[in-house]
């Protein structure tokens, strides 16, 4: 017999998991139990895995490895659920790491199985490696420990429908740097990124950083979320490297210009450079959107007692769009939408945009995007705004009034912002 934080077991234990409530065990109990209690191998078979479920259980991992311990990875890529992140994190993590793909059937699976010459465990429920799937979303699992020579009879074919699963070689590819490009470049496998948009973090906050549970009907005010009674999620292993922003570096945050100069004019801006086109690729484009600049839409000033409005309003244009909804719903449509804190009906999310300002690379920029339906009636009909944001500074330097801004997001899932003097193309909505 022994003592765990949620009972005596004594030969088979049956539970049930019931997250995210506090009186409930979660999947990280159980990979922390397959660390602890002296297991040989961890079989892990899941639809997919991202770096925000890995980097939380990474410590649990390693210590199991370190131990002597073996983790095998099966992942799946099916429906736009596996990230670059998570497939590289995966490689680091684990002994051995597969995916699977049947391009006929989605793979599906959710199969936890700490295994020994004695002891086995098993988690069979709804609960993906993601931060959601560990501890934050609402997930139902069943969770069995069996002592040495009991349930024999179902363990040995859990280890075949493993063994199984990596007879397929057709289907079933070890991971390697080289897949993970050739799974990004396919044309019909939808690897994401967790780089290219997050939540806006709030202090003391538990929210996970990626989009596995995207916030929604906040607005409505129909549905209130439940905040008692909840198990914390925990935060990222520190001993996983920074996320990387994409190709391309950001640019350093300069120092806000204020509105008016000393003798209480405009301050001296600098001519665009009248740039050629930018260098990004247009055939991969799914969505685009553009306006010209006003004084506005620039952050120019037009005399001494105005300010910039430190934001770029999506507006409808000459797109054929109801912009009320379509930047929120459509073009950042399924991003990590947060409550703005303090305000019951924005929302917000920060997307990280690859920035080409006349003639320079700005690499990625993580800009906020906010959201908010009483805007309608206070800022031109339009309820959706760019928050500049790192490129504040560079805005109000440079007279960008008459050039074009196209937004753009690819086919992909990522985002581009260009400033120039002509649009990209035409609008793509």
């Amino acid at each position: 017999m022994r003592s765990t934080p949620y009972g005596i077991l004594s030969g088979m234990k049956l539970r049930f998991v019931g997250q995210p409530f506090a009186d409930h065990p979660n999947l990280v109990d159980f990979i922390e139990h397959a660390r602890d209690d002296g297991f040989d191998e961890l079989k892990i078979a899941v639809a997919w895995a991202k770096r925000s479920g890995l980097g939380r259980v990474w410590d649990a991992l390693e210590e199991f490895r370190t131990q002597g311990g073996k983790v095998l990875l099966i992942l799946g890529v099916s429906e736009g659920g596996a990230t670059r992140e998570g497939l590289e994190l995966a490689l680091q993590v684990a002994d051995e790491v597969y995916v699977f793909h049947d391009p006929r059937r989605t793979f599906h699976p959710k199969v936890y199985f700490a295994c020994s010459s004695g002891q086995r465990s098993l988690l069979v429920g709804s609960s993906n490696l993601t931060a959601g799937g560990l501890s934050w979303n609402y997930e139902a699992s069943t969770w069995v420990d069996w002592d040495a020579g009991e349930g024999e009879d179902v363990t040995d074919k859990v280890s075949a429908w493993f063994d199984g699963l990596l007879a397929k070689t057709e289907s079933c590819s070890p991971l390697t740097a080289e897949l993970i490009t050739n799974l990004e470049k396919s044309g019909d496998i939808v690897i994401g990124s967790e780089s290219r948009a997050r939540r806006v973090q709030k202090k003391k906050s538990d929210t996970p950083e990626d989009n596995d549970s995207a916030i929604v009907a906040t607005i409505s005010g129909l549905f209130k979320p439940v905040l008692a009674g909840l198990r914390k999620l925990p935060g990222l292993s520190p001993k996983i490297a920074p996320i990387a922003s994409a190709p391309g570096t950001t640019v350093t945050k300069k120092p806000a210009l204020k509105a008016t100069g000393a003798s209480g004019t405009p301050p001296m801006v600098k001519k665009p450079a009248l740039a050629g086109p930018a260098p990004f690729p247009t055939a991969n484009v799914q969505r685009r959107w553009y306006k010209r600049l006003d004084n506005t839409a620039a952050q120019q000033v037009k005399s001494a007692a105005s300010n910039p409005t430190g934001n770029l309003r999506l507006s409808q244009e000459d797109a054929s769009i109801d912009h009320k909804h379509y930047f929120r719903d459509d073009f950042f449509g399924g991003l990590p939408w947060t409550p703005t804190e303090g305000k019951d009906t924005e929302q917000e999310v920060v997307v990280g945009f690859r920035t080409w300002i006349d003639g320079t690379d700005h690499g990625i920029q993580e800009l906020r995007i906010s959201h908010d339906l009483k805007r309608i009636s206070g800022q031109g009909n339009v309820p959706t705004v760019l928050h500049w944001g790192t490129l504040a500074s560079e805005m109000r330097e440079t007279n960008y009034v008459g050039l074009h801004i196209s937004v753009e997001r690819t086919t992909g899932g990522e985002y581009n912002l260009v400033i120039s003097q002509a649009p990209r193309g035409d609008y793509q909505v």
